[in-house]
């Protein structure tokens, strides 16, 4: 039992250090909410195992609200560890990107948990505590000690191993979904948009003007918050089926590689130019925000409208409190591979395109309007959504329109 104590302080130990590292890195010194948000979680989560803080607990303990607070009036948890894991996502594509534990909120409940990402075992900065053995007793546990620690080396191999290679936790619905893009051998591949700027942030930036601008004016190093979040959120699902995607700028995609891949579209047309190359949608398009009704302002045109539906779905202007997005999964050339479409009137859109295929429960509600269960195949398919954003972070979700895609795919 004492050998299983010590081992149990040694990776408390070795928390409160990352803990430490991430709180004291660029990304969390800026905001002490959310400092002390991820401090208390962690505190809880190492403190009591297996309970999950109470968000009555969180509000009033870790974010100073009064001791009235309401959870069913006050959204502010929730935002807060929307935030928080929008950052902590940004410190390990920065800083933290070489760190050898990885901090996660999960969603849909107030706790922390921590994996290796692979590699060598992490260490403590401090050396464990060694036993003061007696010249007479320390014969008879050398080779007890050394049994024992070979048999503790192994033990963390075997459990290193299953962990990296396994996807636990990983739901029914969100397995069954992204099944045909974890069926082949080669990577899938990530295509995110980034804006034509001409000019930069120096001097000023403006939107490129194909034909009037020199093309070596052009300035394309941008990619909107909610792209970068919805990558993040693609890459730590894909680590949960031990698999690592391929990343790429809409501008370097080569069709010799999209065509006979998996590919994921994050952004609309108007700022991944591949994607308007493609043009696969057969129920749904994008209105540029340089085109009429409403110029100034994006949207997506409903090809078909039904009852009740919209033929135009506008996008919002500043501030941000709702977008629209399409999520789309339609066939590639090669019938055994997919292209799936995330992409929302703006960044915003984009992040919560990405939310919304990596959460079981709101898959689940996409099965249910295709009345197909949660564990079936999937078919291609085309959805219009409208989200609520909040602070920066999509919060609540609404299927508008679903529609079957049966065309075949695009040729060059």
């Amino acid at each position: 039992m004492s050998g299983y104590t010590q081992n149990a302080s040694v990776a408390a130990a070795i928390v409160r250090q990352q803990i430490e590292k991430i709180l004291r890195s660029g990304e969390f010194k800026s905001s002490e909410v959310l400092s002390n948000l991820l401090r208390f979680l962690a505190n809880h989560s190492i403190d009591q195992p297996g309970e999950v803080a109470k968000e009555y607990d969180v509000a009033v303990v870790a974010l100073g609200r009064p001791e009235g607070f309401d959870p069913r009036t006050d959204s502010a948890v929730r935002v807060h560890a929307a935030r928080l894991r929008a950052k902590l996502a940004e410190y390990y594509m920065s800083e933290g990107a070489d760190d050898p534990i990885l901090i996660e909120v999960p969603k849909g409940s107030y706790h922390v948990s921590w994996r290796q990402r692979g590699g060598a075992p992490p260490r403590s900065e401090s050396p464990p505590l060694q036993p003061v053995l007696s010249p007479q007793a320390g014969n008879a546990w050398k080779w007890f000690g050394m049994g024992f620690a070979a048999a503790i080396v192994l033990a963390c191999a075997v459990v290193t191993i299953w962990l990296s290679a396994r996807p636990a936790g990983v739901p029914t619905a969100v397995k069954t979904f992204w099944q045909p893009f974890l069926q082949s051998p080669q990577p899938p591949i990530i295509v995110f948009s980034n804006h034509r700027f001409a000019g930069s942030s120096a001097t000023g930036l403006r939107h490129f003007r194909e034909g009037i601008d020199s093309p070596s004016d052009a300035n394309d190093t941008y990619s909107g918050t909610g792209t970068v979040m919805a990558v993040a959120e693609l890459s730590s699902l894909f680590s949960l089926f031990g698999r690592t995607p391929q990343l790429k700028r809409a501008e370097l995609l080569t069709w010799d590689g999209a065509q006979t891949a998996n590919v994921i579209f994050v952004g609309a047309p108007e700022a991944n130019s591949r994607l308007r190359e493609l043009a696969p949608l057969e129920h749904f398009a994008f209105k540029s925000s340089y085109d009429e009704p409403q110029f100034g302002t994006g949207g997506i045109v409903n090809l078909h409208p039904e009852a009740g539906e919209e033929s135009i779905y506008f996008g919002p202007n500043r501030p941000f409190t709702f977008d629209y997005t399409v999520v789309a999964r339609l066939p590639n050339l090669r019938p055994d591979r997919k292209v799936l479409i995330l992409a929302g009137t703006n960044t915003y859109g984009c992040q919560a395109a990405a939310e919304f295929v990596t959460r079981a429960d709101l898959l689940e509600n996409l099965y249910a309007r295709v009345r197909v269960a949660s564990g079936e195949r999937l078919p291609d398919f085309e959805a219009l959504l409208k989200v609520n954003i909040t602070g920066g972070v999509p919060l609540r979700f609404q299927i508008l329109a679903v529609r079957p895609h049966n065309r075949a795919p695009a040729t060059r």
